[in-house]
Formats: structure tokens, sequence, C-alpha cells
């Protein structure tokens, strides 16, 4: 059957039906020179993959902000993807393997979901990683189009923006240009040290993988309108730590003016909330480690850099594998110049971003994410094993707030602690910001917009729930190989991807057609709610939320009462 319908495809291409290889091959003209890419979706779709939007930071780049891109000569191939940037550790790997087990999947079906995601991934990692993608509709539209600018996931340690889940012309399709990234990562993204910072002019160093993000941006306003899009509309969106990202740059002054509507999906408070759980928030401590882990791996330690910059990475990750108490450090940090305080406490402050903002996360965040490669609430890990000890854990955290976090997510015997514990932890760190957020934007008079996402796969044997990450193939329109999806999936997906292009058009999600989904005010905390019904209602748990967001106020004070004064480049 299938070579039936080949053969009438070929036979039907010379009369001009359905056959894409009689268009010719896209190009456009960019920073640097001109470039040829590819059509898909029958030929409606023009896609442009590894574009430089910098300098490879290799050798003597290594460790410093992004450089402008090197020009090349003649027309640069566009129809494959580059190099992703070097991933600093297994966690990854931990967060499928939940991932898969989550779904009851019998071995045959958990061979064959690696070897699809494997096959769909299996890109070489370089420190020459600095590339981005575009897909567009619109190329050579008289009429620009908005723009999605998506930042992906994977805890800063990991992760591309040309993940096979990213991979779909749906977007596109529904009138944006998308374009998809790929920033430094872990020890190369997020190396901090005194020396570094004595190089540059700001007297700072880190955040070279938030500096990249902020030069892909600066790209897209420079370069975008060459693919049909519109500089003056620009959308972030990601989840995880891509949603944190986002968080980033709505709080930079680096990023002003570049950004202009964002979409957080699943943004964590686990590396917002200064000197929390990480102290790599703490820009003296990030300087600190870098100093330490220098020391055990250079033969020069007063003169550390040069000799920093000549080890291969791969032995430059070998060796903080052998110092694991060293891999805390390679996040953002607060610099007091590409970020001068914690998200939270620039939301708090009103310092954000006014821009119109949509804001979620998903039923059941903790399920493949508790205990793999994080913190357990507030710092503990692992988490809790037995009833006493979740109780206790509870109780040292919450104090006398424990009491009615044990009813709302209530154990009665050890084989129930971990679901309870997943649970506090992705409330707690997911489902509590994304309305924090929502309340901060409203204080400022900006629009808001929550969700909730809700919809657990059709299998019986499934146990993850609407797990961490679960809504990204549904805005993207991507179908997910061997993954059971149904009808409903079907609607859900066609209805956020109709939102979240709308709201990227508008700054309002709301069009004919779909639900109301009412912005969200104090006086009115409602979510639109994504899973077998598709309905806006009260925040399900508000309770809850408030406990936890009083405790991160209450340790924001405890920290800042024992801050050194000198501990801010502000």
């Amino acid at each position: 059957m299938r070579v039936s319908i080949v053969l009438l495809v070929l036979a039907l291409c010379p009369l001009g039906y359905g056959c894409a290889a009689d268009q010719p091959e896209p190009t456009a003209a960019v920073e640097g020179g001109e470039i040829q890419g590819s059509l898909e979706a029958d030929g409606e779709v023009a896609v442009f993959k590894g574009l430089p939007y910098a300098a490879p930071p290799v050798g003597d780049l290594r460790w410093k902000p992004p450089q402008p891109v090197k020009p090349w000569e003649g027309i640069r191939d566009a129809t494959r993807f580059e190099s992703i940037c070097l991933q600093g550790d297994d966690d990854d790997n931990d967060f499928f393997g939940r991932l898969i087990d989550g779904q009851g999947m019998g071995w045959l079906r958990k061979v064959l979901f690696k070897l699809v995601v494997g096959l769909s991934s299996e890109q070489v990692e370089s420190e020459d990683c600095l590339y981005l993608n575009v897909r567009t509709a619109n190329l050579g539209g008289a009429e620009k189009q908005p723009v999605m600018v998506w930042i992906h996931g994977g805890g800063h340690q990991a992760g591309s923006g040309s993940t096979d889940f990213y991979q779909s012309n749906s977007l596109a399709l529904r009138g944006v240009v998308l374009v998809t990234l790929n920033y430094r990562l872990g020890l190369i993204g997020y190396f901090a040290h005194p020396a570094l910072s004595a190089e540059s002019k700001h007297g700072v160093s880190g955040n070279y993988g938030t500096l990249d993000q902020i030069a892909a941006l600066r790209w897209v306003r420079d370069n975008i309108a060459a693919f049909g899009g519109d500089p003056s509309s620009v959308t972030i969106f990601g989840e995880s730590a891509g949603g944190e990202s986002v968080a980033h740059m709505m709080t930079s002054p680096l990023a002003r003016g570049l950004v202009h509507r964002a979409i957080m999906q699943s943004a964590s408070t686990g590396e917002l909330l200064i000197h929390l759980d990480r102290p790599v928030m703490s820009f003296m401590s990030a300087e600190a480690a870098g100093e330490a882990f220098a020391k055990k791996v250079v033969e020069n330690p007063e003169d550390p850099i040069e000799q920093l910059r000549a080890i291969p990475s791969e032995d430059l990750y070998s060796a903080l594998r052998r110092f694991p108490e060293f891999d805390t450090y390679s996040y953002p940090i607060i610099d007091g110049y590409v970020l001068r305080k914690s998200v939270i406490e620039a939301f708090l402050g009103g310092n954000q971003m006014p821009v119109p903002l949509l804001v979620g996360s998903n039923a059941d965040e903790g399920s493949i994410l508790y205990n793999v490669g994080d913190d357990a609430l507030y710092g503990q890990s692992p988490g809790p094993e037995t009833h006493e000890a979740y109780t206790k854990y509870l109780r040292d955290a919450l104090g006398a707030d424990a009491e009615t976090v044990l009813e709302l997510y209530p154990v009665t015997e050890d084989a129930t602690v971990f679901d309870a514990s997943a649970a506090v932890y992705g409330d707690s760190r997911l489902g509590a910001t994304a309305r924090f957020y929502a309340r901060q934007m409203a204080k400022v008079g900006q629009p808001a917009y929550l969700y909730f996402f809700t919809r657990v796969p059709p299998s019986r044997r499934q146990t993850a729930g609407a797990f961490h990450a679960a809504e990204i193939v549904f805005v993207f329109g991507k179908s997910v190989p061997l993954f059971p999806r149904d009808e409903q999936d079907q609607t859900i997906a066609q209805v956020m991807g109709d939102y979240w292009t709308q709201f990227a058009k508008t700054g309002d999600p709301n069009a004919e057609g779909l639900p109301s989904w009412p912005p969200f005010s104090r006086a009115d905390e409602r979510n639109m709610v994504f899973g077998p019904d598709i309905h806006a209602t009260a925040v399900e748990r508000a309770e809850a939320y408030d406990i936890f967001e009083r405790h991160w106020m209450q340790l924001i004070e405890e920290i800042h009462s024992t801050l050194p004064v000198s501990d801010s480049r502000e």
C-alpha cells in the first residue's frame, strides 16, 4: 500500500500536485551571509537549521560573553542541525527513565522508546554550539508575523533547541515564526572565578549561558525580518529551566526591549530563591567555588584561567564528576549585572518587564522529578521514606503550617510516602510558583493568564500522572512515537496550540471558537484547566500554595538578615 502511494505522488509531481521538490530551496540573508534551508509540510514551511547567532565560544572564548558571528563565504547549508552544547550530567537519563517507567511500558516498548529518543536526538556535543533554528510559513511575506522563541529546559545542564519534541511545523502553520536555540550549559555555561571576573569590564563571571540567550534574542531582533518575522512582536516561551530562563529574561536589564510577551511552563523556585537551596545564587560563593575547583584541576592556581581554557572539555567534566561538591555551582547566579537579584525578589518589587504573561504548571510535576538530580523540599535530599520521617520533614520545614499540609497531602503508610512527598515537591516548587508569577503581574497591572495541565495519558498502567514536561508535545502539536494518544488528546493539542499562538499575536490567548480564558486577578484567582474537560475554574490548590508562598517570604527574610553587605555587585 505504501509503495502505491509513493508511486502516485511521484506520478502527480510533474502535474504540480503535492510535490515540494518542484519548489526552489528557500534562501535568506542574515548576519554572516546567505543561507539555504529546506521545505517541509508540503512546501508550506521553510526550515533553516544550525544558524550561528554568535562566534564559536572555544579556545580563548571559553567563559567569555558571546561574540559577534563570523561571516562565511558563499551559501551556508542550513538543512541540518549543528552540534548541541555539552551536556553536564546524567539527570536527563534519570528523567527519561522515570518517564518510561511512569508510562507502565513493557520491556519491548521501553527498548523501542529509548531507541526512538536516542535516534532522534543523536547529535554531537561540542563547545561550538551557539546555533538556532527557524521555521516559517511566511518567507518573503509582505506582512510580518509574530515570533515565538523557545528556550529549552534540562536544568541548565542538558537539552538543546533541536530536540525531537520541538521539531514540529504546527506553530508555524498557525501564523508565527518559530525559533529554537542552544545555549551553553553546566560548567561551560555558568562557571565563575575571580580571575574571570577580573577579565570582565563589568567585574563579573558566570551566567554565560544566560548571556547566550540574550545574544540569541538580539539576533532575532536584527535578523528575523528576513524570515517574515516581526522583531517588534517577540514572545519568549520555555519549560522547566527554560521557564526559569524566561523569568531571567523578564528581569535582566540586558534583555529589555527584546521581549514583548512571555510564556512560562513549569518554572521552578529551585534556582530562583537567592541562596535558598543552591548557594550558587550568591556571586561570592560561586566565585569561591570556582576558585576551589580550579585548585583541584590545574597545576598553577596563581594563574589558572589560561590553564583551564587549555583543558579539553571532556577532561573538565571528568574532573567535575570526581568532585561533585562543585556541581551545584553550574547554574545561573545573581551577579549584579546580568541578574541583579533573585527572580522572585525582582517580581515582588515590580522590577520585571511590563509584558503580558501566560504561565502555568502540571498537576503531577513531582512524579518523575522528585529526588532526581534535584533537592527535595527546601534542601533536603533524598526525601523521607517512612511515615514518621515524612511528618518530621514537613514539620521541620513548615512549622505550624505542617499540620495543614499533612491534611492536604496525607500519608497513612510508608508505601504512600513517595507519592505524597512528590506531590508536595511539585506543588511547592512549580504549582505555587506559577500562581506567584500571575499574582505579581496582576499587581503591576499587566495581563496574566494562568493554566493547570491535568491530562493523564490513556494507559491503564500509567503511574506518572500529568507529569513534568507532559504539556510540551501538546503545545508543539508533536506526536511522540509509542505514547498512546486519543481523540481527546488531539483536541487538547489543537486548543493549546491555538491559545499559545493567539497569545503570541495579541497578548491575549482568547479567540473565537475557544473556551473563554479569563485573565488572572487577585479578586478572582482562576486558571484554565487542560484535561478531560477544558474549562476555567478557581485555583484548586490555593490553600497549599498560600502556605508555600508564605514560607518563601520567611526564608528570604531570614537569608537577607545573614547576608554580608559585600555579597552584591549591584
